[in-house]
């Protein structure tokens, strides 16, 4: 295993062990979002060059998961957070979910303002319901 590898594993267990600490009782847990999204990692940092089935099944998973205004918020800050410690490349970050097939409320980018993405989607979806 490279120490690159090595080193990006113990940031993530780091970052999960932190995440407990500051947790909040949300569906989705910062450690949980970043556990889903573990095997996505070789590709995320650039030691893939493709994405595998079981990174995109987190992602899925992420997805569903993920449907108040509070887990979006805090799902994003969180794996905005992660993605800075393990040096995910932001290209990579937002070329994820088209890789996967898959449509996400938010845009997987190291450098998004959660708090403002959210409001939109939020306005949004309340247009949509009128």
């Amino acid at each position: 295993m490279s120490a690159k590898v090595v080193y990006c594993s113990v940031c993530v267990m780091a970052l999960l062990v932190s995440a407990l600490a500051e947790s909040h009782a949300n569906e989705v847990s910062c450690p949980k979002a970043v556990a889903l999204l573990n095997p996505c990692l070789a590709y995320l940092t650039g030691q893939a060059s493709t994405v595998t089935v079981p990174c995109c099944q987190g992602v899925s998973t992420l997805k569903d998961m993920v449907k108040t205004k509070p887990d979006i918020k805090s799902t994003c800050e969180c794996l905005k957070k992660a993605a800075a410690v393990v040096h995910v490349i932001a290209d990579r970050a937002k070329a994820l979910p088209g890789l996967c097939h898959i449509q996400i409320p938010v845009p997987i980018d190291p450098n998004v303002n959660c708090s403002r993405y959210v409001g939109t989607i939020m306005q949004k979806s309340t247009e949509i319901l009128m």
